[in-house]
């Protein structure tokens, strides 16, 4: 299979968030990925998607930016905001925010989720002042 890349540009409200779970959703199945891993990557993209649009957007007019790239066997998305104008998530925010990570706590889960569930994982500032998340997920055979 040759590399196909499609882009979704969606409003950065939390309304759009199902619409793109179901896409991912279906996209993950017409690959042949078995049923548990859809829903990993579901989960890992919603919870960044969520990030993005809690706390890498200034309002609901911003956008985020979805770059999936498809070939065989391999799923890869990149997840890009614009920023609030403020660096939420530097270095020392990510130490912050993994140190402070508790069952009582209800943030600081989606990054540690998003992790835990793909296969990469890579997330740097972007040139807008946002934020770029980039994971990629395999197939098993």
């Amino acid at each position: 299979m040759e590399r196909t890349c499609i882009k979704l540009n969606i409003p950065s409200d939390v309304f759009y968030l199902e619409p793109v779970r179901a896409f991912i959703g279906n996209l993950a199945q017409h690959l042949g990925f078995s049923r548990k891993r859809i829903a990993d990557i579901q989960l890992a993209v919603d919870e960044i998607c969520n990030n993005a649009v809690n706390h890498g957007s200034v309002s609901t007019e911003a956008v985020i930016s979805l770059q999936i790239s498809v070939r065989a066997q391999v799923l890869e998305i990149l997840v890009q905001d614009a920023g609030t104008g403020v660096d939420w998530l530097t270095p020392e925010r990510l130490s912050e925010i993994e140190a402070n990570r508790s069952p009582k706590n209800e943030s600081g889960h989606g990054i540690f989720l998003s992790k835990l569930l793909t296969d990469t994982y890579e997330m740097r500032y972007n040139a807008e002042g946002g934020t770029d998340v980039r994971v990629t997920f395999y197939q098993e055979n």
